[in-house]
């Protein structure tokens, strides 16, 4: 039965591949035309529209920069946000994780097993790091600090690790309550995905696009040691892990749509007994 539940949970996520809506990078907005004529045609000087650039001769509104930030107040946000999850970046994300679900599997039998015979004493802690009150707390303590230290940047990265943890969670518990597997510790059968893996991994990605690998690379080995926390204490099994952290990373790349300074592209190559996942930085 279990078996069954599990390839019903990867035909879901190749479902949810199927492109609903266009997204990649925020749209980068259509010069605006303005009227050619001006009431002083000796005159070169033009006024500067709100928020773009002075207009040259000509008459041709430069928009803003498309990597600039946006405002908002993150509930107010995240309604926006599960609109804009199911798209083609989303879609390409799931697909690539589940691929990588699908070549951990045959761990999933391990992990019930000897739970991988990892001492659950170092992994401790990774149960309360990747709790979904934990992340969404601290990325209410970022959007404070920013707004407190008058950075903008900063206040505006805690403002999208809130809202990635909230479409995450939401499509994770969904999951969870639709599939019903069962725990490899059997205590209930919440397990398919992973929800601490998922909101470690939400917050990791929003980091990257805000400061790049030198901040998120610590951040995705902190989310990896979640993960591994979850199968050393027989609570996940590896394919929960692994699509949670799929989950995470597709909501937070959806509340990130206006970092498109810079993307990474997630591929999958098969290695032998199994398959690797690569992370290509893209720059525009």
């Amino acid at each position: 039965m279990s078996s069954i539940r599990l390839v019903a949970s990867l035909v879901f996520a190749c479902v949810v591949a199927v492109p609903a809506f266009a997204q990649e990078s925020a749209p980068v907005e259509k010069p605006d035309t303005v009227a050619a004529k001006a009431p002083d045609e000796s005159s070169t000087e033009q006024p500067v529209p709100p928020g773009g650039q002075p207009v040259p001769p000509g008459g041709l509104t430069i928009p803003p920069s498309s990597t600039e930030f946006v405002d908002g107040n993150p509930f107010k946000l995240v309604a926006g946000d599960f609109k804009n999850f199911f798209s083609r970046d989303t879609g390409r994300t799931l697909t690539y994780v589940a691929i990588v679900a699908v070549a951990a599997a045959p761990w999933d039998r391990e992990g019930v097993n000897n739970g991988f015979n990892i001492p659950t004493t170092v992994f401790q802690s990774g149960n309360v790091i990747g709790n979904f009150m934990f992340q969404i707390g601290a990325g209410f303590a970022t959007y404070g600090t920013g707004k407190a230290m008058g950075d903008k940047k900063l206040a505006y990265a805690g403002r999208d690790i809130v809202r990635a943890q909230v479409v995450s969670q939401v499509m994770v518990q969904t999951l969870k309550y639709a599939v019903r597997r069962d725990r490899p510790d059997h205590s209930n059968n919440k397990s398919f995905p992973s929800g601490h893996s998922a909101s470690a991994f939400a917050t990791a990605t929003v980091l990257h696009r805000y400061y790049g690998w030198k901040v998120s690379g610590p951040a995705y080995a902190l989310g990896s040691y979640v993960a591994l926390a979850r199968m050393s204490w027989n609570r996940h099994h590896a394919t929960d892990v692994v699509m949670g952290a799929g989950f995470g990373i597709a909501s937070a790349r959806t509340v990130t749509m206006q970092m498109a300074k810079s993307k990474f592209n997630v591929g999958v190559q098969p290695q032998t007994g199994g398959a690797s996942i690569n992370f290509t930085k893209i720059y525009k």
